[in-house]
């Protein structure tokens, strides 16, 4: 259950967008990861995200038939119609890049919008480089976020901890154009916990955005908890 919450703040897409209102996502998605131990996984199913319901709905085909719902602050994993697990986890629905692309904030991380700011900025050919400081309420536990930019795309990001180390990178390519938005088909992910790195790689296809039907699919309905 922890690894959901991996992939729900790292599924990452970045776009431009116009005044069109862009409210849902739906994907495919496959991603190929390696744990710390070295144990290859594969995860392979459908995203669906709608910014007003909030509910992040990961339809899992592989490699068990499962359905991992993100709410509020609870995580459930539910198999044949039945919730197996439930697990207490932080409100991201709002900061992943699912809600991000819909509204907009996108090429910084949604950043522009909370109260960090940007500290440093320097240009290389096409890159642009930004430094973002945390606030400091949060000094006690993040440090800087450092983003690169390119053609107006976010391409890659770092996060670091108070000891200025780095914690996580991720890097967005292959993008494509969806209905005036960029979509990145591939993002790739290192996260380093205990001095151990975790490696993923992230690739969508058949992308939808605004669709209309198959409501129940993006408010997909929690059973009660057995």
């Amino acid at each position: 259950m922890i690894r959901i919450f991996l992939i729900a703040i790292t599924l990452l897409s970045f776009f431009n967008l116009d005044s069109q209102d862009y409210f849902r996502i739906k994907a495919d998605f496959m991603i190929k990861g390696k744990s710390v131990t070295g144990e290859k996984q594969l995860t392979v199913g459908k995203i669906y995200y709608d910014k007003n319901i909030k509910k992040i709905i990961f339809d899992i085909s592989f490699p068990e038939k499962e359905i991992w719902i993100q709410k509020d602050t609870n995580l459930y994993k539910i198999v044949d119609g039945v919730v197996k697990e439930k697990q207490k986890t932080p409100s991201i629905a709002e900061f992943t890049i699912y809600n991000l692309v819909l509204n907009g904030s996108l090429t910084d991380f949604g950043l522009k919008n909370t109260k960090f700011k940007i500290v440093d900025i320097e240009k290389d050919g096409r890159n642009i480089y930004t430094t973002w400081e945390p606030p400091k309420e949060l000094k006690s536990f993040s440090g800087d976020v450092i983003m690169q930019n390119t053609d107006q795309k976010l391409t890659g990001i770092i996060f670091k901890n108070k000891e200025d180390k780095v914690v996580a990178r991720q890097f967005f390519r292959k993008y494509i154009t969806i209905n005036g938005l960029a979509f990145p088909q591939e993002i790739i992910r290192e996260t380093i916990i205990n001095d151990k790195k975790i490696h993923e790689i992230t690739t969508y296809s058949n992308i939808i955005v605004n669709e209309y039907t198959s409501d129940d699919k993006y408010d997909f309905k929690i059973p009660r908890h057995k």
